[in-house]
């Protein structure tokens, strides 16, 4: 390795690498250390990372993309055993351009998520992908793995925001798709071989957003059903009364809301009445939602619906109530052993999957408690289970596959917007027929055939 380390040093230049010896901060993710790594590379041009590639790829050494590594399927740290680098795009931060006239917006895929919807909101655009960690995950990684998050309700996943691509290959050859057309059927849309492929098909260097106009009035209501069987009655009348205005409309477990209230004494506990699982719904617009969120609300209880809720009433109010849903990380709360799922189902199978399995997995093993937290506008639950320490690996593999068989039973995937990266990966397998998984094997040793791009994440190799 020494010949390629002096070579990947003199490729990125002064300031360009951090020795495995200080890159802690880049091999820890929030599931604890990964592997090491040979060296952290911190390109600055898409040039530098092309002629980084080269290199891997003559060497045979494996790289690890990574934006802001808050992914939690083990997809952006080299796994053990491996001879790789991590390929941090953190100097590649540059905001290219705002076309509020085209609504689009030109980024280097290091920008952070947050950095690009300040940058938006600048010219009363929106920058539609929000999750909790904004302030440090980065564009190319939300591309890369397909985020979700909280506005897939009204504006649709990562996929559907972006319009064109700039992309370094396995080989080092640079394909520029950068085009931000809306329709263009000239062949195969290869951006979508990208977007979702968690770096192992190629180095996204740059992206073409679409923007949407800003809705600057929000406003939110926090609900109790009078029970889960109405949650479908709910969220169908909802989106009736809102359409378009209906931003999110998310799940919340009674455990995680007292867990943040006791963690975060600035919190203020919004209702009084405490109930297994709350509802919290927002509403924008260019002007005020109150009414038609006020109809949500009293056609909830007129129709028995609802047995509690309250409407923020002040900004303050508004922030309370959606920081309360970002402490729902269930990390920060609970220690050992995590049984894991990325819950995608219909979203009228929602109450039946949470019921059936907490059934299956107290079938199992009574000490077992579980946790959900999720996106019922697009049926997204975040579902995990904690065993007791010591619990016998069978009883553990009993509950995995139980689980995944209810989720694909219903029609479901264990993977819907975190990513499959290498806690996901051997269960993914037969989550597809031979056939499908075939078709990705083949698009990625087509791509990869050295197979150095992020080996051991997606794919079984």
């Amino acid at each position: 390795m020494t010949d390629f380390i002096v070579a990947a040093k003199a490729c990125l230049g002064d300031g360009g690498w951090i020795e495995p010896s200080e890159a802690a901060h880049f091999t820890t993710d929030i599931l604890g250390s990964g592997g090491p790594c040979i060296l952290v590379a911190r390109p600055h041009a898409t040039e530098i990372v092309a002629a980084l590639v080269k290199l891997c790829a003559a060497h045979e050494v494996a790289i690890v993309p990574q934006g802001g590594n808050t992914n939690v399927c083990r997809m952006a740290v080299p796994l053990a055993g491996q001879q790789a680098i991590i390929l941090s795009l953190s100097r590649m931060q540059q905001v290219i351009d705002i076309n509020p006239r085209a609504n689009t917006a030109t980024v280097e895929a290091g920008t952070l998520m947050q950095t690009l919807q300040e940058a938006a909101l600048a010219q009363d655009r929106v920058f539609a992908p929000d999750w909790g960690a904004r302030g440090t995950a980065s564009v190319g990684g939300a591309v890369a793995t397909n985020g979700g998050g909280l506005n897939v309700l009204r504006y649709g996943t990562t996929r559907e925001q972006v319009l064109g691509m700039e992309v370094v290959l396995p080989n080092g050859t640079i394909w520029n798709g950068m085009r931000s057309l809306i329709k263009d059927n000239s062949g195969y849309d290869l951006k979508h071989l990208f977007i979702g492929s968690e770096g192992t098909l190629g180095i996204i260097t740059k992206l073409v957003f679409k923007l949407h106009p800003r809705q600057p009035v929000t406003q939110s209501m926090m609900a109790v059903l009078s029970d889960m069987s109405r949650l479908s009655d709910f969220f169908d009348m909802a989106r009736a009364i809102g359409g378009e205005r209906l931003i999110a409309f998310e799940l919340l477990p009674s455990l995680g809301v007292e867990k943040a209230l006791e963690r975060y004494p600035d919190l203020q506990r919004p209702l009084e009445t405490k109930a297994d699982w709350y509802l919290l719904v927002r509403f924008a617009g260019h002007d005020s939602v109150e009414d038609p969120l006020m109809q949500v609300f009293e056609r909830g209880f007129e129709q028995d619906i609802l047995s509690d809720a309250v409407l923020s009433s002040s900004v303050a109010q508004e922030q309370n109530l959606w920081e309360i849903r970002e402490q729902m990380i269930p990390h920060q709360y609970f220690k050992g052993q995590q049984l894991k799922w990325d819950v995608s189902v219909p979203t009228d199978q929602i109450v039946t999957f949470l019921m059936q399995a907490e059934g299956v997995i107290k079938a199992i093993d009574p000490a077992t408690f579980c946790y959900a937290v999720g996106h019922v506008g697009d049926g997204n639950i975040h579902y995990s289970a904690y065993p007791p320490d010591q619990t016998d690996p069978n009883i553990v593999r009993q509950i995995y596959d139980q689980i995944d068989a209810l989720i694909w039973g219903m029609g479901g995937s264990i993977v819907a917007e975190h990513g499959v990266g290498a806690i996901f990966v051997d269960r993914m397998r037969k989550q597809k027929s031979a056939v499908e998984y075939a078709m990705m094997e083949t698009i990625k040793s087509g791509l990869d055939p050295q197979s150095i791009m992020n080996p051991g994440k997606l794919l079984t190799h």
